[in-house]
C-alpha cells in the first residue's frame, strides 16, 4: 500500500500548503502503532467539502452531505473528510445533524475507541486525546468518553468493538463492555446488512471466536438482526467456539457458524438467506455445511471421491472437508490423509469440467440425428463422469460412439 500512503501523503501537503490543517486518521494510523500495514489512509481537515474540491483536480462527492469527499491521486483514492460533530441520533444509527468545526479535537471526540480516535499529521506527530495509544498498549477496545452515550449514538458500534477484539487480539474495556450489555436491546435497530458486513470481516480474522463468543456470553441474539427472526432458540454452541479459529476459508467459517448456532442442514439455506448473503453463497455454504456434517469419505474411496469432485468441485469440497474435521473431530493426521486423497483424486483425474470434454452438444446432434434438447446435457454429464473414472478415453470418435449409444432405445 505504498502507492495509497505516498498519494494519501500528497493530499495533506496540498492541503496545508492552502492553509489548512489536515491529519491521517482512524485506522491507518492506529495500524501503523501497531506495525501493521493500513488497507487505506483516510484524512481529516478543517477545510470545508467544497474547498477540498476546489484544491484537486479529480474528486468524488461520496458523502458531502456529512464532509467526505474522495480525492483520486495517481489512481489511488484518499478519502477526506472534514472535522465535524455529529448531533440527534433519531434512529441509533445516523446523526440527524452534522455540523463543521475548526477544532480536531472536537471531531476525535465523535469516533467511537480511542484506538480508532487518534490523528497524525505528515511530520509524524500524534494527537491523542483519548489515550488511544496507552489503549494499543493495554490491548484493550474502550469507547471514546461514555460508552453508553456511544452505543445510543449508534448500536453498530457494539457489534465493531466485537470485531476489533478479534481483528486485533484485544479485549474489551470492563466498562466498555458493561455498557453494551445495558444496551444490547438496541441492536435490534440494525439493518441486517450492516450486521452480516461485520461478521464477513469476522471471518477475515485470526480469531473469529474472540467476535462471536460474546453472542452467547452476553445473551446477544435475542437483541440481534437477523437472529431475532429465527423461529429456533439458539442453545449453547454445538462444538467450542475456539474451533472458528482454525486456518480455513469463508464458506468454512460460516458453515460451521450455522453449526456453532444448532442449524439443521435441511433449514441452512433459510438461515442463509435472513443474513441477505447472494444466492450464491446461500447455495455453496448450505452445501458445504450439508456435506461436512453427512461426511462419510474416505481416502480408499477415490470413485466416489472423484464423482463429489466432479459434482462440486474442488474448492467447495476441501470447506466441506475443513468443516467435517472440525464437526467430527479429526485429529490433525486425518485431515491430512483426507486433503492428500483429493489432490490424488483431483490429478488423477483426466478431465473435470464438461469444457473438457472432446465433444459437445453439438457434436452430439450431429452425429445422432436428434433435435437439440436437454438430452445432450444429460449425455455430456454422463461421458464427462465416463472419462474422469477412466472408463473411457477423451476422444471424439469413443465419445461419440458412446453418445450414440447412450441415446438409443433401451439404452
Amino acid at each position: 500500500m505504498k502507492e495509497a500512503r505516498a498519494a494519501s501523503l500528497q493530499v495533506l501537503e496540498r492541503l496545508e500548503e492552502a492553509g489548512f490543517q489536515a491529519y491521517w486518521v482512524g485506522g491507518c494510523v492506529r495500524d501503523e502503532l501497531l506495525g501493521r500495514e493500513p488497507t487505506d489512509y483516510d484524512v481529516t481537515t478543517d477545510a470545508p467539502p467544497g474547498k477540498v474540491q476546489s484544491l484537486f483536480a479529480k474528486t468524488v462527492a461520496t458523502g458531502i452531505r456529512h464532509g467526505t469527499v474522495t480525492v483520486l491521486i495517481h489512481r489511488q483514492a484518499v478519502e477526506v473528510t472534514t472535522f465535524r460533530e455529529e448531533t440527534g441520533y433519531e434512529d441509533h444509527r445516523h446523526p440527524g445533524q452534522v455540523q463543521f468545526v475548526k477544532r480536531l479535537e472536537t471531531d476525535l471526540a465523535r469516533r467511537d475507541f480511542t484506538i480508532n480516535a487518534m490523528a497524525r499529521d505528515r511530520r509524524g506527530r500524534l494527537i491523542d486525546p483519548f489515550g488511544g495509544r496507552k489503549d494499543l498498549r493495554s490491548q484493550v477496545v474502550r469507547a471514546v468518553g461514555e460508552a453508553e452515550e456511544r452505543f445510543r449514538e449508534d448500536a453498530l458500534r457494539m457489534v465493531r468493538a466485537l470485531r476489533f477484539c478479534a481483528q486485533l487480539g484485544f479485549r474489551l474495556d470492563e466498562q466498555t463492555e458493561a455498557a453494551l450489555i445495558r444496551q444490547k436491546s438496541l441492536l435490534r435497530h440494525l439493518a441486517v446488512e450492516r450486521v452480516t458486513q461485520e461478521l464477513e470481516k469476522l471471518w477475515a480474522t485470526d480469531k473469529p471466536s474472540q467476535g462471536i463468543r460474546p453472542l452467547w456470553e452476553m445473551g446477544l441474539f435475542p437483541h440481534l438482526p437477523p437472529f431475532t427472526q429465527w423461529d429456533d432458540h439458539i442453545g449453547r454452541p454445538a462444538i467450542p467456539v475456539e474451533e472458528m479459529d482454525r486456518q480455513m476459508g469463508r464458506w468454512t467459517r460460516w458453515a460451521l457458524f450455522l453449526h456453532l448456532c444448532g442449524v439443521p442442514p435441511k433449514e441452512s439455506g433459510t438461515h442463509l438467506r435472513s443474513f441477505r448473503l447472494p444466492a450464491t453463497d446461500v447455495e455453496i455454504i448450505a452445501s458445504v455445511h450439508r456435506l461436512g456434517l453427512d461426511w462419510h469419505l474416505t481416502p480408499e474411496e477415490g470413485s466416489t471421491g472423484k464423482q463429489l469432485l466432479l459434482s462440486h468441485g474442488r474448492e467447495k469440497l476441501t470447506s466441506a472437508l475443513e468443516t467435517a474435521a472440525v464437526i467430527h473431530r479429526w485429529g490433525p493426521e486425518e485431515e491430512e490423509e483426507m486433503r492428500r486423497a483429493l489432490l490424488r483424486w483431483q490429478q488423477e483425474m483426466p478431465v473435470h469440467h464438461l469444457r473438457q470434454l472432446r465433444v459437445n452438444g453439438r457434436n452430439l446432434v450431429e452425429a445422432t440425428g436428434r433435435e437439440p434438447g436437454p438430452w445432450t446435457g444429460r449425455v455430456l454429464d454422463i461421458l464427462l463422469k465416463k472419462v474422469a473414472l477412466g472408463e473411457l478415453p477423451n476422444e471424439t470418435e469413443a465419445l461419440i460412439e458412446e453418445g450414440c449409444r447412450l441415446v438409443q432405445p433401451g439404452s
